[in-house]
């Protein structure tokens, strides 16, 4: 079976910040997260159009608290990539 990433996105600053919140283990006990920007209206899922990703390797209790995680994340990164 093919794992599918669940995506969720926002926009901050003018861009897309993609958060997917990864599993550690079968019983959804331990999560990490995936984050993605791209410019608007790219598809963030192709290599070839993203300005940036990061991962994690955290330990957190909730899908929901890796999300708000990957969020805040997500938005130093914006944050960082503007002040350039």
């Amino acid at each position: 079976m093919a794992f599918e990433q669940d995506w969720h996105t926002e926009e901050y600053k003018g861009m897309e910040v993609h958060v997917s919140p990864l599993a550690h283990d079968d019983a959804g006990t331990v999560w990490d997260f995936s984050v993605r920007i791209s410019q608007p209206g790219e598809d963030a899922s192709y290599e070839s159009e993203l300005t940036a990703e990061s991962g994690d390797s955290g330990d957190y209790p909730t899908k929901e608290a890796a999300i708000e995680a990957g969020f805040v994340k997500g938005y130093a990164i914006v944050d960082s990539l503007l002040a350039r």
